[in-house]
């Protein structure tokens, strides 16, 4: 027992290092996707564990893809630091929670599910609750009161009357708080509030900074990409779209139909450039109007 406490003890600074290069990180992260797709599994769960070891903080979207590949690759105990790390990052079991019967059975997965508990809770002692609770808020307003969105489900009192004519109007002060909390605060990184709100303000940051008027706070949104608290995949979309509505040109993606060989090295710099993969990650459909995920 006192040997399995230590292990499970240890997994706290497992793979942990002081160094912080998410540039590495990233590409690491993308050759991994790549070398699984190519039927290398064992080279990219290496190449998955170098790139977490060159960062303090990785990403819950990373490590369930390096989970997931562990326990394919029959490799538990690498499985088990993957997924104490998710815990740790989410406090959400159903993340771990795998169709493989000889991981499940495996002590690793029951040392998992055994000591969640304790990964929780340091999850819960980490995030900002306070934070969570204003971008709880503000996304009500987002989808419920904007978008009408039925779906989305939350406990706040929003008086009516003073809201305007005009409900989109609501987008821009939304976004004035959030980026207040952001100078006063920090950005909401998933390390702040947690990978499920994390996943949430998505949706401000998408609906503000593809306007014009919000150009401003480009630079400054790159080097939360840059430092790790902003994923560099989660901004493609909305600069993206900027990109279309201001210089009517695409700047990631093919989407207009222009693939001579000039524009594709073009798009392949900038993503590049975004740490983003590569244009060979994708089939280039309808003369690149239909982008399909390879890896």
């Amino acid at each position: 027992m006192v040997k399995v406490l230590l292990f499970i003890f240890s997994g706290i600074v497992y793979n942990n290092s002081n160094a912080q290069n998410y540039e590495l990180y990233y590409t690491q992260c993308n050759r991994a996707d790549s070398l699984k797709f190519y039927g290398q599994p064992l080279e990219a769960l290496n190449t998955f564990k170098m790139a977490f070891q060159s960062v303090d903080f990785v990403h819950t979207n990373k490590l369930m893809k390096a989970y997931q590949l562990a326990v394919e690759a029959n490799s538990f105990e690498d499985a088990f630091h993957f997924g104490r790390r998710i815990l740790l990052n989410s406090g959400k079991t159903e993340l771990i929670r795998t169709k493989s019967s000889a991981f499940n059975k495996s002590k690793y997965y029951h040392w998992l599910i055994d000591s969640s508990e304790y990964y929780i809770e340091i999850y819960n002692q980490r995030i900002n609750h306070k934070y969570i609770k204003i971008i709880d808020s503000l996304i009500y307003i987002d989808q419920f009161i904007i978008r009408k969105n039925k779906s989305y489900k939350a406990a706040f009192n929003i008086d009516r009357t003073k809201l305007p004519e005009n409900l989109f109007d609501l987008d821009s002060s939304n976004w004035n708080l959030l980026y207040r909390c952001i100078k006063e605060i920090g950005f909401p990184s998933e390390e702040a509030v947690g990978y499920e709100t994390y996943n949430k303000v998505w949706a401000i940051l998408h609906h503000n900074l593809r306007l014009k008027e919000n150009e401003k706070y480009h630079l400054e949104i790159f080097d939360y990409v840059r430092s790790g608290d902003y994923l560099p995949e989660d901004l493609m979309v909305w600069y993206e779209q900027f990109h279309l509505q201001n210089n009517s040109q695409t700047f990631f993606t093919t989407w207009d139909g222009n693939i001579t060989s000039e524009n594709l090295k073009r798009i392949e710099k900038n993503r590049r450039d975004f740490y983003l993969k590569g244009l060979d990650s994708y089939h280039l459909n309808k003369n690149g109007r239909s982008m399909e995920v390879k890896w």
